[in-house]
């Protein structure tokens, strides 16, 4: 690969965290707004239930489908050709792909969360004077179980919707400008 296309990708990389960063601030500060908790407790509480592991994940694979948007967009208003074809094929599928990626973490993070909670049931004997450790434990488990779902799930149909959307707009871009309306008569 030649160094402008590498400059590119890298600018590219940078600006596609950048409105994931700044996403990111705005939610916070709207469920901060919403909520009257400082965005730091928010944040908190979000690592607390969620994970790190999950958190950053999922975040990985948001940048790699933001990233696969932003370089089918920079395909807008070119001629199709079977490289170009190809080459939007290519990202839009990466796209996708990080989308199901999503979705996969969210439903094995929630699998593992169910299993740390039965898990934890079967480590000790149910006592009068371990039930509230025990229970503490198995819904702190099953909190983050249900909660990578609750995430995962609608933040991969949206960035996938996204996807999809600009697929579209930069193959509708394609065409040529003057279409002849079969609505109108005499065109």
């Amino acid at each position: 690969m030649s160094w402008s296309i590498w400059h590119n990708n890298i600018g590219l990389g940078g600006r596609a965290f950048t409105f994931v960063m700044g996403a990111i601030v705005i939610l916070l500060a709207g469920f901060s707004f919403a909520s009257s908790l400082p965005a730091s407790a928010i944040f908190n509480w979000i690592m607390d239930v969620l994970g790190l592991g999950f958190m950053s994940l999922t975040m990985i694979l948001i940048l790699v489908s933001i990233f696969s948007g932003m370089k089918l967009l920079e395909t807008r208003g070119e001629n199709p050709s079977e490289a170009i074809d190809g080459f939007r094929r290519k990202w839009l599928l990466s796209g996708l792909q990080a989308c199901n990626g999503i979705a996969t973490i969210a439903l094995t993070f929630t699998l593992l969360g169910i299993s740390l909670g039965i898990g934890s049931l079967s480590h000790g004997g149910l006592t009068p004077d371990t039930i509230n450790d025990v229970i503490a434990d198995l819904t702190q488990h099953f909190s983050m179980a249900f909660m990578t779902s609750v995430v995962g799930l609608p933040v991969s149909a949206v960035l996938r919707t996204i996807l999809i959307l600009i697929n579209a707009t930069v193959m509708s871009s394609d065409r040529p400008a003057h279409h002849a309306n079969p609505l109108v008569v005499g065109e």
